[in-house]
């Protein structure tokens, strides 16, 4: 954990540089539409709901010309936001309250992934289906490296339970199923699409956060006080896109499928739709953009328990629920 710590007590000093680097972050008008930049962590598939909103033109409905870039890391994204190269950030939400924690005024607006969506896959045929973390004991785990939440649920997951004999392995992402290929792991913790070509070279998924956690607050979208109090009604924009993406990846599971392909088309159409089915079933992908009380108190929690927030109270000053109750009322 002592890398996180190292990396968000560099926050503000990260924040100051892209200040002196980067444009100013002031909204411009192009073709009627008002243009916003997002900053993701990446471009990961289990963000299927912001490539819905963009690729459907649910953004555009709004009013709104969206442009994506990558931050690099959840302390990066919310950098990105808070210095104004971008106005949203869409990664791990507790960064926000982390940020909070040292000065930097985050504010959660939205739910885009609500569960761990980690689940165990093993290419062992002796591995039965892992029903509670004892079952965990003897093997070695492979997740990506620390600071990252999949090493930080193992981790506590393990001190949680007082087991001392499962070891975790740590790779880069994208590494960990040749890690299992090489036999330096037993069990590699992914994220779709990922599992779902495990599955199709032959694993089996013994082990699933999602059942294990229930909802938590994997991604949300997020930004600034000052962002937020100076525009809500670009806020509430970005807000009604989302939620029209995550009811259209429910309601026309092979559209949100059609969005797979088009943002990953190294995807087999059998990959992508069964990577889609996983995460809806899961309900990792929310019904609605709405932030579920528990699903945040869940994120929030294994972050005090690790050390890396410090106050419950300053956590619930992070969230701000009105722009998705608001689109869930009114979006249609």
């Amino acid at each position: 954990m002592r890398g996180l710590r190292s990396g968000v007590t560099t926050l503000v000093v990260v924040v100051t540089m892209i200040m002196a680097g980067c444009q100013s972050g002031r909204q411009e008008e192009q073709h009627g539409r008002e243009k916003v930049t997002i900053c993701q962590f990446a471009q990961v598939f289990v963000y299927l709901p912001l490539y819905i909103a963009q690729e459907k033109g649910f953004f555009e409905d709004e009013g709104i010309d969206v442009t994506l870039i990558n931050g690099g890391g959840d302390d990066k994204t919310f950098a990105a936001v808070a210095s104004g190269q971008a106005q949203f950030g869409v990664a791990d939400p507790t960064f926000a309250t982390i940020a909070r924690e040292r000065g930097q005024a985050g504010v959660v607006l939205a739910s885009v992934v609500n569960g761990a969506t980690f689940w165990g896959v093993t290419f062992r045929q002796d591995i039965p289906r892992i029903e509670s973390a004892e079952q965990l004991r003897g093997l070695r785990i492979a997740t990506y490296q620390a600071p990252s939440t999949n090493y930080t649920l193992m981790a506590r997951t393990l001190q949680e339970k007082g087991i001392k004999d499962a070891t975790i392995v740590q790779g880069a992402f994208g590494s960990l199923l040749a890690m299992l290929h090489a036999g330096a792991a037993d069990v590699a913790m992914e994220l779709e699409p990922t599992v779902s070509t495990a599955v199709s070279a032959g694993a089996q998924v013994v082990f699933s956060y999602p059942e294990m956690y229930g909802p938590f607050l994997l991604t949300g979208l997020y930004t600034t006080e000052t962002f937020r109090d100076a525009h809500p009604e670009t806020c509430q924009k970005v807000v009604n896109a989302l939620e029209r993406a995550v009811r259209l990846a429910h309601d026309d599971p092979a559209s949100a499928v059609e969005v797979a392909r088009k943002v990953f088309p190294e995807l087999s159409p059998t990959i992508a739709q069964e990577a889609v089915k996983r995460m809806l079933g899961a309900k990792t992908i929310p019904e609605h953009v709405t932030i579920d009380p528990q699903a945040w108190s869940n994120a929030i929690r294994v972050r005090i328990e690790v050390g890396d927030v410090k106050s419950a109270q300053e956590a619930e000053r992070t969230i701000d629920p009105t722009f998705a109750q608001q689109a869930a009322r009114g979006v249609r």
